[in-house]
C-alpha cells in the first residue's frame, strides 16, 4: 500500500464542495439542511482529508478529543474509486500519530469488519437514537506507550463508607455460574442506564474460563464521563449498586459493589471513560490468558500463594489490596510480555 497524502483543513473551506459533501452524506447519512447543519457542527473538530489529483477530497475522517487518554472519530468516509487500498486505515494511524492517544469509533455491522481488521478492540455498545435498529459497538485503537506505562496515582483514593476491613481472601476453583452472573449484571446495569452505558464488559479473572478466582465478578463499564457521577449513579444505585471508591486522578475511576440485601452476585464494578488506557490493558490480560495455558497455569499458582500468605499474615484474613501487592509483580512481568509481543 502507498501512503496517501493526507492533510489537516477545515471543513469551512469544503462546506459547498460536492465532493466532500458527499463524502460526509456516506459517513452521517444527513443531507440537504441537516448535512449543512452538521458541517456547523464539525467546524470545532479536528478534519484530515486526502486530495484526489484535482484537490476534491477522496477521503476524510473528522474527530475530536475526548480526553487526556483519547480522541474519538465522528465521520470516517471513503470515495469508492480509492476503497480498499488502505486510506482508511491510514486516516486512522494518522489520527493517532498527531495526538498519541487511543483512538475511539462507534460503528455498526457495516464497518465493524473494518475497524476489527484494523486492530481495535470491540464491543458491543448502546443503541444510538439516529439509527435505533441497528447494532452499535464501541472500538478501540490502544496507543501502546499509554497502554505500557499505566497511570499508577493512588494518592487520591477516596473509599465511601469507610475502609475496607480484613477479610478472608479465598480463591476457588471456576464455576460455569460466573458467565450466568455476568450475564445477570450486565443486564441490570443496561437496564438502569440505557444509552448512557457505553459499553459493559466481563474482564477479571472470573472472565478467563478454566481459572481460578475470588468469587466476584469484575465488571468494567464506560460512561462518557465518570467524574459526572449524577449522570449515571444514582441509577445504578436504583438497580441495586453502591458507590464504594473514588479514584479522580487514576482514569476517574469509579467501584460500586452489589448493596446487601439486593440479590446480586458479588461484583466489583468498575467504572472507566471510553477509550481509557486501564480497561484495554485488562482486555489484553484477559484475552492473552485466554489464549496461552500456560501463563494461566502460573497466575494461578500466584493466585493461590497470594491468598495463603495475605491470610496467614493476618491470622486467617486479610486485605484484598495485599493481596493484589503480592499478585503485582507477576501481573507486571506478563504485561510486558503481552505488549513486548
Amino acid at each position: 500500500m502507498t501512503t496517501p497524502e493526507i492533510i489537516g483543513t477545515s471543513g469551512a473551506g469544503f462546506a459547498t464542495n460536492p465532493a466532500f459533501r458527499a463524502l460526509l452524506t456516506d459517513a452521517s447519512d444527513a443531507t440537504g439542511a441537516d448535512l449543512d447543519a452538521l458541517l456547523g457542527q464539525i467546524a470545532d473538530m479536528e478534519l484530515l482529508v486526502v486530495p484526489g489529483p484535482q484537490g476534491d477530497p477522496q477521503a476524510l475522517v473528522v474527530y475530536r478529543r475526548l480526553d487526556a487518554y483519547a480522541v474519538e472519530i465522528e465521520y470516517l468516509a471513503v470515495a469508492p474509486a480509492v476503497r480498499r487500498q488502505g486510506v482508511a486505515r491510514a486516516l486512522v494511524n494518522r489520527v493517532q500519530a498527531l495526538e498519541a492517544a487511543m483512538v475511539v469509533a462507534r460503528t455498526d455491522d457495516d464497518a465493524i469488519g473494518f475497524y476489527r481488521d484494523s486492530g481495535f478492540q470491540c464491543s458491543a455498545s448502546a443503541t444510538d437514537p439516529r439509527w435505533p435498529d441497528r447494532q452499535r459497538y464501541i472500538c478501540v485503537l490502544p496507543h501502546v506507550p499509554l497502554v505500557r506505562n499505566p497511570e499508577t496515582d493512588s494518592s487520591s483514593v477516596e473509599w465511601v463508607n469507610g475502609s475496607p476491613a480484613p477479610v478472608q481472601v479465598a480463591v476457588v476453583e471456576p464455576r460455569e455460574s460466573w458467565t450466568d452472573d455476568f450475564a445477570a449484571l450486565a443486564g441490570r446495569i443496561r437496564s438502569a442506564l440505557g444509552p448512557k452505558a457505553v459499553s459493559v464488559e466481563h474482564l477479571g479473572s472470573t472472565s478467563v474460563p478454566g481459572l481460578l478466582a475470588k468469587p466476584v465478578i469484575d465488571v468494567v463499564l464506560a460512561v462518557d464521563d465518570p467524574a459526572a457521577e449524577a449522570d449515571y449513579v444514582p441509577d445504578l444505585e436504583a438497580a441495586g449498586f453502591a458507590l464504594r471508591l473514588r479514584e479522580p486522578r487514576w482514569y476517574a475511576h469509579r467501584l460500586l459493589v452489589a448493596a446487601e440485601g439486593n440479590g446480586l452476585p458479588a461484583v466489583n464494578l468498575h467504572v472507566f471513560a471510553p477509550g481509557c488506557p486501564e480497561t484495554s490493558r485488562m482486555r489484553a490480560y484477559r484475552d492473552w490468558l485466554r489464549r496461552h495455558p500456560a501463563d494461566r497455569e502460573a497466575y494461578a499458582r500466584i493466585k493461590r500463594s497470594a491468598a495463603h500468605e495475605v491470610n496467614a499474615r493476618g491470622g486467617g484474613m486479610g486485605l484484598v489490596m495485599d493481596y493484589n501487592a503480592v499478585k503485582e509483580p507477576f501481573i507486571r512481568d506478563l504485561y510486558a510480555k503481552i505488549y513486548a509481543d
